[in-house]
């Protein structure tokens, strides 16, 4: 950890990249390198806070995207090594906390950066990029994560899912009020409605969901109409036809079952 620290000071300070690089590469190898069995996850996850910790403090003053890409790839990527070999239920309160955290400090570093950017610029200049890799990795990749630990249960997924979806709900609307925040605003956005979305199918049945389906759809169109983008329109037809795929599934399925099932016996009489 002294180590590891005093490259990313000494990086920071000298504005090397390499140093930074070097020493989160080494913190996130080394209890790789040193253990010899699975010991325990707090100890594990502890750690890779305590070196995320600093990522962030480094994105704070830096805008360096390959020190928060190596930190959001190694950060998951052992995540999902443990969970497949390591992890049972009996370490689900261990485990949450910690995916939680990740999630909101990779959730946070673009918009650091963004605001940086917008102090920096020329009035005039307007730089629309925004770093995709993490905007929308972060929120998909914790998801599938927060799926595994939940074990498949449709009624919490659907929940975390609508709670993710008011989240960015909330940093969208923050950040369409700046013009230099206003693209990763409007990626927020279309996040929150994807999750929001998502939620549908899982706490609601076939139909229910198509009928939902159908009217957010309906509400897009008409959107894009307004506005006159094309983007929203071509959401909503989207949804119009997942909607119509949804709804005649659930009518093909119902059918079958009903083919299937015996039919009782009658009885003279």
């Amino acid at each position: 950890m002294a180590l590891v620290a005093g490259l990313g000071v000494l990086g920071t300070l000298q504005n090397a990249l390499a140093l930074a690089v070097l020493g989160s590469l080494a913190g996130f190898l080394a209890p790789l390198w040193l253990a010899r069995a699975p010991g325990d996850p707090l100890v594990l996850f502890g750690y890779y806070a305590l070196l995320n910790l600093g990522i962030f403090a480094i994105a704070w003053v830096r805008h360096w995207r390959l020190l928060d890409l190596l930190g959001f790839v190694a950060t998951f990527a052992i995540a999902t090594a443990w969970g497949v070999l390591d992890y049972s239920p009996r370490h689900y309160a261990v485990a949450q906390p910690f995916l939680a955290l990740f999630f909101l400090l990779y959730l946070l570093i673009p918009i650091l950066h963004a605001r940086r950017r917008r102090a920096q610029e020329p009035p005039h200049r307007t730089d629309n990029r925004i770093d995709g890799s993490l905007v929308f990795g972060t929120p998909l990749v914790a998801f599938g994560l927060q799926a595994a630990l939940l074990e498949g249960e449709r009624l919490s997924l659907a929940l975390c899912a609508l709670g993710i979806a008011l989240l960015y709900a909330l940093l969208a609307g923050w950040l369409l009020r700046q013009p230099r925040t206003r693209p990763l605003g409007e990626a927020h956005a279309a996040l929150a409605l994807g999750f929001a979305t998502l939620a549908i199918p899982l706490a609601l049945s076939a139909r229910v969901s198509a009928a939902l389906f159908a009217v957010e759809g309906a509400a897009l169109i008409w959107l894009g109409l307004r506005q006159h983008r094309l983007l929203p329109r071509l959401a909503g037809l989207a949804l119009q036809l997942v909607a119509g795929l949804t709804l005649l599934g659930s009518l093909v399925f119902a059918s079958g079952r009903d083919t299937l099932s015996p039919t009782p016996p009658s009885w003279p009489g």
